[in-house]
């Protein structure tokens, strides 16, 4: 466990674990300095080294869970597009109807989904009690942004590159799919 937290915590999350890192380190020190496996102490040393570090490791894999879990969330966003049309020819009025009740829609969705990621972003505080005012905390904030802003990113890009596809002729073509809206031209 202890070669995995290590291994594992990311440059932002490391400064964060620091004390629980030289709290875990203070713990195994007598068992490299000077415990062997025939030490008559041995078992109490490893209990109490293995407690130390299990609580450690559970709050590292709940911090990598709630980011997890915000990635996930975020994914959707690029997987379901702001557009959806009907495989059916309609009037630009009722093509922006169906749009605009979607986008209400998927509003409402993303809304809820941004309050489970602040849900998420609170446990992660709740767990790893940092100082809110230190650089540490302020740079792992930062990350998370980053984060977020690239799940709005990508899913207003998922978007765009539906939209695209769906007013590309050839793509239309290609796929048998009628015009999106109907236009007729008095002259």
């Amino acid at each position: 466990m202890y070669n995995n937290i290590i291994a594992t915590l990311l440059p932002v999350e490391k400064p964060l674990m620091m004390d629980k890192i030289e709290k875990m380190n203070k713990a195994l020190q007598s068992g490299i300095d000077t415990l062997r496996w025939s030490a008559e102490n041995i078992d109490p040393f490893i209990n109490q080294a293995m407690t130390i570090v299990t609580e450690v490791n559970e709050l590292v894999n709940k911090m990598k869970a709630n980011v997890s879990k915000m990635i996930e969330i975020m994914n959707e966003w690029s997987e379901t597009p702001l557009f959806n049309r009907k495989m059916r020819t309609q009037l630009p009025e009722d093509v922006e109807t169906l749009h605009n009740a979607a986008i209400a829609g998927r509003f409402d969705v993303i809304r809820g989904e941004g309050k489970e990621i602040h849900k998420l972003m609170k446990d992660t505080t709740d767990n790893v009690r940092p100082n809110k005012q230190s650089k540490e905390w302020k740079s792992y904030v930062d990350y998370v942004n980053g984060l977020i802003i690239e799940g709005i990113t990508n899913g207003i890009d998922g978007s765009m590159t539906y939209l695209a596809e769906q007013i590309d002729y050839q793509y239309n073509l290609e796929k048998g799919y009628p015009p999106i809206f109907d236009i007729k031209v008095a002259l």
